[in-house]
């Protein structure tokens, strides 16, 4: 699973995945669209503070999950459905594995434990998320704001798809919004905003994120990485 800027580190795994199975080619998939706001905002916290835990919970647009015929979609309406299936689990798993460390062979999953839970409301694109870090570094909340402004992962590879920042932090209180921010840089960026302290956990920050689940998180997000392959040489 691959999300540009994130896990560069981890396309070496697609030599290892053609002489295991006697491929040509390879298969890079997308990550869990909910996953990918999530660990793109994690990683400059966990390359510059640590993270000891991670607690989320999405509120997730209507699009993500696919079509519903008839009566069934009605249910979004004047509602929040507090269960995806399988969403959850994939949130977990992804982002240790995402944010672990390659040792040349394999991936060590982040060692930061992750609790998640993943609802569906009624908007139409764009996944909003409450996040909650408990940092292994003390930080203060202009901490993470520089490192998340300053994060540029994408400079000087000239990619077309990629966005002009990778994470846009809004100091409105009221921001961000899935209806005003999830197009931001085309839906590429991430956008943060409410950065503040919390002091149910060591070293608590929390923050809430909006990202384009449709852009980012599927088709744009597989032209980025097409793009970065061919940086890398993976594709001619």
């Amino acid at each position: 699973m691959l999300i540009p800027g994130i896990n560069d580190n981890q396309i070496a795994l697609l030599d290892i995945q053609r002489k295991n199975r006697g491929w040509k080619g390879f298969i890079t998939p997308n990550p869990n669209c909910t996953t990918i706001g999530l660990a793109i905002t994690l990683k400059p916290i966990l390359d510059n503070f640590g993270i000891n835990v991670v607690i989320m919970t999405s509120m997730q647009a209507v699009s993500g999950a696919g079509r519903n015929p008839g009566v069934i979609s009605l249910d979004i309406t004047d509602n929040v459905i507090p269960y995806i299936a399988g969403e959850e689990e994939k949130v977990q798993k992804e982002t240790q594995k995402i944010l672990g460390a390659f040792n040349g062979e394999s991936i060590i999953p982040a060692e930061f434990m992750v609790s998640s839970t993943c609802t569906r409301i009624n908007v139409l694109e764009g996944h909003t998320e409450a996040v909650l870090v408990s940092t292994k570094d003390h930080c203060e909340p202009d901490d993470v704001s520089m490192i998340m402004r300053e994060f540029d992962p994408f400079k000087g590879l000239d990619l077309p798809t990629a966005p002009r920042n990778m994470i846009i932090v809004n100091n409105d209180p009221f921001r961000p919004q899935p209806r005003l921010d999830r197009n931001n840089d085309n839906g590429m960026a991430t956008t943060v905003g409410r950065i503040r302290k919390d002091y149910a956990v060591k070293n608590g920050i929390k923050y809430v994120l909006v990202s384009h689940n449709t852009k980012m998180g599927a088709a744009r997000g597989a032209t980025l990485a097409a793009e970065i392959l061919i940086k890398k040489g993976y594709i001619g």
